[in-house]
């Protein structure tokens, strides 16, 4: 019994880690679809980080039920399920991994909608040149081939007095590469959920060894 309860703390902990890397794959998801007036490609990222954390939440309760109640059926079932889960989320995190970058680009997609907004409304873009200290949505000559000049926050310190404060740098790039690196980071996420859930039920297949040779020793 001992071993059994040691096992089920393992199963426990990992339980608990897993649901909160879970939970973060999750919040990424529901903020991009939330927040981002995205594409279709953008959309299939963002839904497939949530897919990433539901699956992983759903397997995870199951095994802790069937840790908790030293259920044997039960906990193959998980083992059975859990395998087929961790093979479709790598499935998901290798296309993930392979294509961040042209999904990044997708995500950046916002500021091309901002920028046509601040063709009709000036000031849309004043979020993205503030947020990453850029320039309308490739350079200030975005402004100037439109016949406007470059707003205030196109200017380090919003100090429109010398012409050496103009950020050349275009938002287009700067979003795209803040999506490449979030990407990059919630991938890692991803892939060590995933390492977790494998190590997770190597462990459940010893609590099941172990739970059945505790079944067995009640019967003597």
């Amino acid at each position: 019994m001992a071993s059994t309860s040691c096992l089920k703390v393992f199963v426990y902990a990992l339980d608990i880690i897993c649901t909160l890397l879970a939970l973060v794959l999750i919040s990424f998801g529901i903020y991009v679809v939330v927040s981002y007036d995205v594409n279709d490609v953008g959309s299939i990222g963002a839904y497939g980080y949530i897919g990433l954390g539901v699956s992983a939440l759903v397997v995870i309760l199951w095994g802790y039920l069937s840790a908790w109640r030293e259920n044997v059926c039960c906990t193959v079932t998980f083992i059975v399920i859990i395998f087929i889960i961790i093979i479709a989320q790598i499935l998901v995190l290798v296309t993930f991994t392979k294509g961040h970058g042209p999904i990044s680009s997708n995500l950046a997609n916002a500021v091309d909608l901002a920028w046509e907004e601040e063709l009709n409304s000036p000031g849309a873009m004043s979020l993205y040149e503030n947020w990453f200290s850029c320039c309308g949505r490739a350079s200030p000559q975005d402004y100037i081939v439109n016949e406007r000049l470059p707003p205030d926050t196109c200017f380090r310190d919003h100090d429109t007095s010398k012409a050496d404060n103009l950020i050349h740098a275009g938002c287009r790039v700067m979003f795209e590469d803040y999506w490449f690196h979030l990407l990059g980071i919630f991938n890692i996420v991803g892939w060590v959920l995933v390492g977790l859930e494998i190590i997770l039920s190597v462990i459940s297949c010893l609590l099941c060894n172990s739970m059945r040779n505790d079944h067995r020793r009640s019967y003597f």
